[in-house]
């Protein structure tokens, strides 16, 4: 069996072991959207890495192996968003709707690969998902390391990079520092897919730096 096939393999089983609906409809949070006045409104769009264990993402409910647990607070409110465990980019591009938000950020792709899903199709799907929700800001993150297959999140990150670019996004390696080589370091992923909480934390600190930064305006 090839890494790719391993990939894959790893990668369909997490889906199926967990929640992966994709049919239902966000609700946005709109009381921590307004709780903080003049913070930066966050949109957030994702797969389990972004919904990981929070009990009701789309209540704003999230969990601390969440990298937006660690991204909100202190002047950043999530505004509302879309993540489910095994979505992939086409799914998020079919579910997302506009939301009231200052800015955008994306960490997506993960599951694409794992279904050979060709690079310019999850282009596409991003950037569907960047003109539904609206946000004038869109910050794309790259992918945290698939351990079974390296060279799967290295190059979707290239075609990631390279899109944020073609499209005027700011682009972020938010998980730099979840890297050793191109796996994960000891303790920062749970099952060689998944941050744990630490790593979450390195996630979600580093997107958050780029959020209020406010693209160096």
């Amino acid at each position: 069996m090839t890494e790719v096939r391993v990939a894959a393999v790893v990668l369909a089983l997490v889906a199926a072991l967990l929640p992966a609906s994709c049919s239902g409809r966000p609700d946005p949070a709109p009381d921590a959207a307004t709780s903080q006045a003049g913070a930066v409104r966050l949109a957030v769009v994702g797969d389990s890495i972004t919904e990981a264990d929070s009990p009701d993402f789309d209540a704003g409910r999230l969990g601390p192996q969440s990298w937006v647990h660690h991204a909100v607070g202190d002047g950043v409110v999530l505004a509302g968003g879309w993540a489910r465990w095994g979505a992939t980019t086409a799914q998020m591009a079919a579910a997302v709707e506009p939301v009231e938000a200052d800015v955008l950020v994306i960490v997506a792709g993960t599951n694409d690969v794992g279904s050979g899903e060709p690079a310019e199709c999850t282009r596409d799907n991003l950037r569907r998902v960047a003109e539904v929700v609206g946000a004038q800001r869109v910050v794309l993150s790259a992918v945290p390391p698939i351990d079974a297959a390296p060279h799967l999140a290295t190059e979707l990150n290239v075609e990631l990079e390279d899109l944020a670019a073609e499209e005027r996004w700011e682009w972020v390696d938010a998980p730099a520092g979840l890297r050793q080589g191109g796996r994960f370091a000891e303790g920062m992923a749970s099952d060689g897919l998944h941050p744990t909480e630490a790593g979450a934390r390195v996630l979600g600190e580093a997107i958050r730096e780029v959020v209020l930064d406010g693209g160096g305006q």
